[in-house]
Order: C-alpha cells, then structure tokens, then sequence
C-alpha cells in the first residue's frame, strides 16, 4: 500500500506472509525411541543408552546391522511474515532519499543448510522429538532490518548514491559434543544436534572436572540468551550475533555516444565504513558450523544417579571477525546501452 503524504512524501506499507504446506523432513527410521529422558538435565528425550564411564551412546536401533537410514518425508507448520514500512522522498534536484524498517518472524522445523541428509539431520538442534520437533526460530531469520538509501546529482553529470544496511546478525545454537541424546549423531566437524542444558548452579550440572563450573557460569552471565535459559535446555535458534552494518557507496557518470547508444562507468565501494577506517565495518560472528551451532560443552560419562550427563567446560572463541565480510572492496563496472 502506498501513500501520498504532504511534502512530498511518499509512505509505503508491506506485509507478507508465507507457509509451508510440504516441507522437507527427515526422520531417521532405524531408530527407536523416545525411550526414557535425562530428568537431570531439563528432561532430555533418550533414543538409547549411554556409558557412564566414558559417554559412549549406544542408539536403540531396530537393524543392529544398518546405523542411519533416512527417509525424506513431507512436513508442515513452517511459516513467516515480514512488515515493511518506508518513507522516500524526490526532490527537484535529483536528490532521493528513503528509509524503511522492516519486521521479521520466521520459524521452521528444519533449518536444511546442507547438501546431505544426513548432515541436515544431524547439524540441526532438536526441540522436541526427532519425528516431531518444535517450531523454532529460522537459522535465516533477520528481525531488524533498517535500509537508508540517498542518491544525488554532482557536476560534470556524475550521480552519487549512498545505502545503508543494518541488520541483526545470524541465530545461532550452543550445543554438546558428544550424544546427549543417544540418537547417534556424535560430532563431526563440531556438527552437534544437541542443544545444551543450562544449569543455574554448581549443584544443577554434574561437571568432569569441577573447576570447569567457575568458567562456564562466567560465560553464562556473559550471555543473555544463556542466562535468561537457566534451568532448561536451550532453544534453538535463540542467541545471536551482533548486529550487521552493510555501507556501499556508487559514482556513475553516463556517456552518449549517438541516438539511444550510451555507455555507464560505474564504481562501487563495498564497506564504506572499513575503507574509512579499519576498525569499523567489522562483521563479528561467534564461529559455528553445519546449523550454526557452536560447541559450549563436551559429554565425557553420564551421572546415573542424578540422571545426567557428565561434561567438560569448552571455551568459545565469541564475537570473532568474519574477514572476508569485514574487507572494503572496490568493483568498477560498465554497461553499454542501445
């Protein structure tokens, strides 16, 4: 819907809704379960047993002589929506402006990021049961988006143009090395489908080495999307990185050549603000891997008495630079017209 406002002014409204009617889902059908949960540990669902002395998990499986076997299913419910509301201008100069915020919810079973079935189903975190999981939040989904674009006339014909992205960054998942859940997928490449309990105390996690307790209720605290978990198991999807800030800037100046031909020259500038100064522009992430998942602690045995697994403190390297994204870069271009 767009709108005419005084001034000049023109406001538009756009909302859009998606669902899924059949979606991809992947169960693995030598498997069975759920057949018990790890009541110390916020109820984790159990698909088999686990060695108390080394964290071994052994999946209850129906053929002994096969280990996964994965069936490509239809699958519902993922859904999202996105509100859009922009402001643009056009002055008699050829100057433009508009800004624009858009809203984002996006929920999914399945997160597929990968070329596998196997890596998908193992790289993506369960909520829920593995026949049945719960909508969580979309590994793709951007709640805040803010987009300011300004284009002007200079002399000698050149146009400028300045645009400015800022976005929330990327969802991510603590999980457990090892197989919390004795499902089978262990860790490959840190590939974890096991989000990770948070305890709230010393007393509410059974840890190899006690020691380790100091360091991860610090790196809890220091993480809102971990504190405010404490006592359940984490929800997938539910941290974040910091947030994304995309400038590009463009100088083009056109050339007629004869009747309709002409030829553009273009420059883009992508990460005005790194160009500016190496300390801005930086694009910080906490380092995952297949369904962003990022390793926070390690199954080494299972506490029977208390119902639990026993694990080890793994130290997470957070809010490291992506360089690639970090780097200013420079594209010229030109484009020929008839």
């Amino acid at each position: 819907m767009d709108q005419r406002l005084p001034g000049g002014i023109v406001a538009t409204l756009d909302f859009l809704y998606s669902r899924s009617v059949n979606a991809v889902q992947i169960v693995d059908m030598n498997l069975r379960g759920p057949l018990g949960v790890s009541a110390g540990e916020g109820g984790r669902l159990l698909y088999g047993s686990i060695d108390p002395s080394n964290g071994v998990a052994r999946p209850d499986r129906p053929s002994a002589a096969l280990r996964g076997v994965y069936q490509l299913q239809n699958g519902s419910g993922d859904r999202s929506y996105s509100f859009t509301v922009q402001l643009s201008k056009l002055l008699l100069n050829g100057t433009g402006l508009s800004a624009a915020y858009t809203y984002t919810d996006a929920k999914d079973r399945m997160s597929m990021d990968a070329n596998l079935a196997d890596l998908n189903l193992g790289g993506t975190p369960v909520n829920g049961t593995l026949q049945q999981r719960e909508l969580r939040t979309s590994l793709w989904e951007r709640p805040h988006k803010v987009t300011v674009v300004g284009t002007t006339n200079l002399p000698l014909g050149f146009r400028l143009g300045l645009t400015y992205i800022g976005t929330s960054g990327a969802p991510f998942t603590y999980a457990a090395t090892g197989d919390p859940n004795a499902d089978g997928f262990r860790p490959t490449f840190e590939v974890s489908n096991d989000v990770v309990y948070v305890p709230r105390s010393a007393e509410d996690i059974t840890m190899a080495d006690p020691a380790d307790w100091e360091g991860l209720d610090q790196y809890i605290r220091s993480e809102p999307c971990l504190q405010r978990q404490r006592s359940r198991l984490l929800e997938r999807n539910s941290c974040r990185d910091p947030w994304v800030h995309e400038t590009q800037a463009r100088l083009s100046k056109r050339f007629q050549i004869a009747g309709r031909r002409g030829i553009e020259i273009t420059a883009d500038l992508f990460n005005v603000l790194n160009f500016i100064s190496g300390d801005w522009g930086l694009v910080r992430h906490t380092l995952g891997d297949v369904g962003n998942t990022v390793p926070l602690l390690d199954l080494l045995g299972y506490d029977v008495a208390k119902a639990r697994g026993v694990y080890a403190f793994l130290p997470v390297n957070r809010s490291e630079i992506d360089l690639e994204a970090s780097r200013w870069r420079l594209q010229l271009g030109a484009s020929f017209s008839f």
